[in-house]
């Protein structure tokens, strides 16, 4: 089954706390540290791994830089990356779209299904190109 690569091998993934995205009673839970949960809201960045998402807030910054898809993959391949739109307020744990949006993985919207997520919410994005890509190339 094709995995998608790290586009930019010289980046080395940084070792970071990630959460766990799991479905439950209806609404999407992040299960944190120590199975701590929390209904998620906002934005984030999420890897599927042999089946399991894992994610963490889009805003998240570690030495300065955002935690992108790369730390949250620990520099593995990945079956799917992208980002996550979920409600706020009351109605926490809804997950409203998710995108493949990912510079250091780019997977094709083809192979939406390998995300593990509703396909019904998945809205493609086109990637920058890769000569304005940042340092971070995680955007």
């Amino acid at each position: 089954m094709k995995k998608f690569s790290n586009l930019f091998p010289e980046d080395l993934p940084r070792i970071i706390q990630r959460s766990q995205l799991v479905l439950r009673e209806g609404k999407w839970r992040e299960v944190r540290y120590k199975s701590e949960e929390r209904t998620a809201s906002g934005e984030y960045n999420f890897v599927t791994l042999e089946g399991q998402v894992f994610i963490c807030r889009a805003s998240a910054r570690l030495g300065g830089r955002v935690i992108g898809h790369l730390d949250l993959a620990m520099g593995r391949d990945v079956d799917y990356a992208g980002r996550l739109y979920f409600s706020g307020r009351a109605k926490r744990g809804i997950l409203r779209k998710w995108t493949n949006e990912s510079g250091h993985y780019q997977p094709t919207p083809e192979l939406m299904s390998k995300a593990g997520l509703p396909e019904e919410l998945f809205e493609p994005d086109q990637f920058k190109s890769l000569i304005s890509i940042n340092f971070n190339h995680d955007n």
